[in-house]
């Protein structure tokens, strides 16, 4: 019996050796804290190291960070780092980054260790309460109590030299301006002149009984040709009107040419309603007259532009 008793405690012996003594969980002398800087302003940023010693078959982490909301800490960073001592020991170190609020001295948040063992029921948790705070300083000074007084803002000089080059400048556009409208102006009223369309429409039926226009159809276009002269020259609805009619308008303008241009409207009715028959050199005789006349209202228009001005 006494054998048996001898031969188990030389086997627990045994195996006392071989697996080594029991890990011991940490302490809090293990457990060491440190936060730079010591002061700061609100909302700047806190360098928070936790370091945590134990033994090199645990597994270790920090839990329960005390920040957040109802605290003058808000985390925005953490990582953690596991080194080995030559001692045979492990640490473990977690460097975090927090945001600080508030003012005055304020504790460096607490936290968790905790512990876990493979021969162990379940994880070991030690609560660390840190002795060290920080001071969190205010963004303005407390001892003023009333608003300092602002100088005055200095009002630069305006450079005056600038005005000549800008007015310059504007009286050129002015003029440039000026000049491009009157050409306009001279451009519209020469193509939209109708003693120039009346002169050249002529001429292109003169030159169609040269090739062999009936001169009828050449009174027609007479007709028709001062018709739209005088609406366009003295503005009135000569189209639509008969020869009868036009006569009373240009005598009440007193137009000097009325007399002969009635002429030329009669005989071009005669061609056209009494089927009446000219001949050619006769049609060529009136154009030639139609033309004078046009010429004539041209300058006459002239002049009474000479005398306006």
């Amino acid at each position: 019996m006494s054998a048996r008793c001898n031969i188990r405690a030389v086997v627990a012996l045994l195996l006392v050796i071989a697996c080594g003594p029991a890990s011991a969980a940490p302490v809090p002398g293990d457990v060491t804290v440190s936060a730079e800087p010591d002061s700061l302003f609100a909302g700047e940023r806190l360098h928070y190291v936790i370091t945590v010693r134990h033994d090199r078959r645990d597994s270790v982490s920090v839990a329960s960070l005390k920040t957040g909301q109802g605290t003058p800490f808000e985390i925005t960073g953490a990582k953690s780092f596991l080194k080995k001592l030559p001692d045979g020991r492990a640490e473990f170190r977690m460097d975090a980054e927090l945001a600080v609020f508030g003012s005055g001295r304020q504790p460096l948040p607490g936290f968790t260790v905790v512990t876990g063992n493979a021969s162990a029921a379940g994880p070991e948790r030690l609560a660390i309460t840190p002795t060290a705070s920080v001071t969190v300083l205010g963004m303005s000074d407390s001892t003023v109590t009333e608003l300092r007084p602002i100088a005055p803002p200095v009002s630069a000089p305006f450079p005056a030299w600038l005005l000549a080059p800008v007015l310059i400048a504007l009286a050129a556009l002015g003029l440039a301006g000026y000049l491009v409208a009157r050409l306009v102006t001279a451009l519209r009223r020469h193509l939209d002149d109708p003693v120039r369309a009346a002169r050249q429409k002529l001429r292109a039926i003169r030159r169609q009984l040269s090739k062999g226009l009936v001169p009828a159809d050449g009174y027609e276009s007479l007709s028709n040709i001062l018709r739209e002269f005088l609406q366009k020259r003295y503005r009135f609805g000569a189209m639509e009107m008969v020869t009868q009619e036009i006569a009373e308008e240009l005598a009440d303008r007193k137009i000097n040419i009325r007399q002969e241009l009635i002429e030329l409207l009669d005989r071009a009715d005669l061609v056209k309603f009494a089927d009446r028959r000219p001949d050619i050199e006769e049609c060529r005789r009136s154009l030639r007259v139609a033309e004078v006349l046009v010429a004539t209202a041209e300058v006459e228009a002239e002049t009474t532009a000479d005398v306006e001005n």
